[in-house]
């Protein structure tokens, strides 16, 4: 019993981070309509750079994670300048393939850059984790990871916020509302620029403050990006509790080299089974 809940606690943790990254994509997508594929790079370079911050400049961990959102708070506004605002006003068509273009080139500049500077000046190797201690914690006789807890409370802080930005403040609402519809939301004479910075500087910040709460608990390397954008959208048809519990369990049973391949074999079979994914509807 004590390893069943202990792989449910490991799961639903890691699967509330998939879900808060693949939130913070799909908040993006749905009113901007730019698909950003460098998405999950943001999420490894906020794991290196918490590492770099605690563990290499022996900073205090709330310290590092307040220059941690510093930096991609200025990383964000520069995104959203040089591509995002070249691209807004465009059709759909050339929004959507502009954006893949754009964000994919970033992406893999991103992450050549990370793992060239990594392995020459941080560590040869090009694998980093936090070895912050994060005690056991005891729970009806059953010990629990103090890391996994910690991620769990800190998914649950960012979702309960995410929740009660979009439904209780103004630009929550705005962003509702360009979602649903743009040419409406330009109508009404609201600046969808202004919009698209606020929302991108969230989903991106969030997204790296993420990393930092991941490397906790799972090493990550530096060309992982990309493949945790697709695990992103592999959550917004799914849901990331699934997911989640799906790689913890194939970690302990296959092997941790079988885990990536369970999102891709997760994203086929619903795309062929269901499309609209488990919850959504058909256009038609």
């Amino acid at each position: 019993m004590a390893r069943e809940l202990e792989l449910i606690i490991s799961g639903v943790s890691l699967g509330g981070l998939y879900a808060l990254v693949a939130f913070a994509l799909s908040l993006t997508i749905s009113t901007t309509r730019v698909l950003n594929v460098a998405h999950g790079v943001f999420f490894v370079w906020g794991g290196a750079l918490f590492v770099i911050f605690s563990q290499r400049l022996k900073l205090h961990p709330a310290l590092a994670l307040v220059l941690l959102t510093a930096c991609f708070f200025v990383l964000a506004l520069l995104f959203q300048w040089g591509i995002v605002r070249s691209l807004l006003g465009r059709s759909t068509h050339r929004l959507l393939v502009g954006s893949i273009m754009a964000t994919f080139g970033l992406g893999l500049s991103m992450e050549s850059a990370l793992g060239y500077t990594w392995v020459t000046f941080v560590d040869p190797y090009p694998v980093f984790t936090s070895p912050l201690a994060m005690f056991p914690v005891s729970l009806g006789g059953v010990s629990l990871s103090g890391s996994r807890l910690v991620i769990l409370g800190f998914v649950l802080v960012m979702v309960t916020s995410f929740h009660l930005f979009l439904q209780k403040t103004f630009l929550g609402k705005g962003a509702r509302a360009m979602a649903q519809n743009f040419d409406g939301f330009l109508v009404i004479g609201l600046n969808p620029y202004r919009l698209s910075m606020i929302l991108f500087t969230l989903a991106i910040v969030a997204t790296a403050i993420s990393g930092a709460f991941y490397v906790l608990a799972v090493p990550l390397n530096p060309y992982e990006g990309l493949p945790l954008t697709l695990k992103a959208l592999t959550v917004v048809i799914l849901a990331g509790a699934v997911l989640g519990l799906a790689e913890v369990t194939t970690s302990q049973f296959l092997g941790a080299i079988w885990a990536p391949a369970v999102s891709l074999t997760i994203l086929f079979l619903v795309l062929v089974l269901r499309p609209t994914g488990f919850f959504g509807k058909g256009v038609y």
